[in-house]
């Protein structure tokens, strides 16, 4: 991903914040920002990354290159990952003073006009719209494959459906599985159904998601019996 975003422009950055960085956060608004529907998993097109004046006049002089490369390597991300855009991905950088130095803050919309052109509208700026399908793969999985995790409170057994090619988990309104515990993150972990395997992954959360006591780094395919503990709340994966 350095490779892609900084190229030889590398030397000429001082700002503390790298675009290897700034891209790192606009992956985590795409993985955060997820509409599922019957057949796909749909993610934010356009994407806004402020940055505190000082760190964004370093970066001035090759913006443009950067947004651009940018934007295609989100277009490749959504791709390998089987998510769905509306369009081609726009990225648009910019100052703010309201963003402490050495910060990034990232607004990721599904829709609207190109950031740089003003606020967004109803979308009639716009004079098309491409949806770039996913992958065969994101089809929608066999209703003879179930799983689910369940989780032991003073009321019982509460089970979770993983009912979809992408379940989401944390303590945000906007996940699939949403966990009202502090020790859960706004954001904290996935479940994927790929290649008929559930694989879990890690979002970035604060106290860490582990399977079986071990540390997921990477997505770890789970087996039915296994334990997964999200910041220390444990659930129990069941696979039918």
């Amino acid at each position: 991903m350095e490779s892609m975003v900084e190229g030889s422009a590398k030397r000429l950055f001082r700002s503390p914040v790298t675009p290897a960085e700034i891209t790192r956060r606009l992956e985590r608004a795409m993985e955060s920002q997820q509409t599922i529907t019957v057949d796909r998993v749909i993610v934010p097109s356009f994407y806004r990354a402020f940055l505190n004046p000082e760190d964004f006049r370093a970066l001035e002089a090759v913006q443009d290159d950067l947004e651009r490369e940018m934007a295609n390597y989100l277009r490749e991300l959504a791709r390998e990952r089987n998510f769905s855009l509306l369009q081609h991905p726009v990225v648009d950088v910019a100052p703010d003073p309201a963003v402490g130095r050495r910060s990034i803050q990232v607004v990721a919309e599904m829709t609207g006009v190109h950031p740089g052109n003003g606020p967004a509208d109803s979308g009639g700026n716009i004079e098309s719209t491409q949806v770039i399908p996913a992958k065969p793969a994101g089809a929608p999985r066999p209703a003879a494959i179930s799983a689910e995790l369940l989780m032991q409170t003073v009321q019982g057994t509460h089970s979770f459906p993983l009912d979809s090619n992408l379940v989401t988990i944390g303590r945000g309104l906007n996940n699939d599985i949403v966990l009202e515990d502090p020790r859960i993150s706004r954001q904290h972990a996935q479940v994927r159904f790929k290649s008929r395997r559930f694989l879990i992954a890690d979002q970035g959360s604060t106290n860490g998601t582990y399977v079986n006591g071990t540390p997921v780094t990477t997505e770890q395919v789970l087996r039915s019996g296994d334990i997964v503990s999200l910041g220390g709340l444990e659930m129990l994966f069941q696979q039918r």
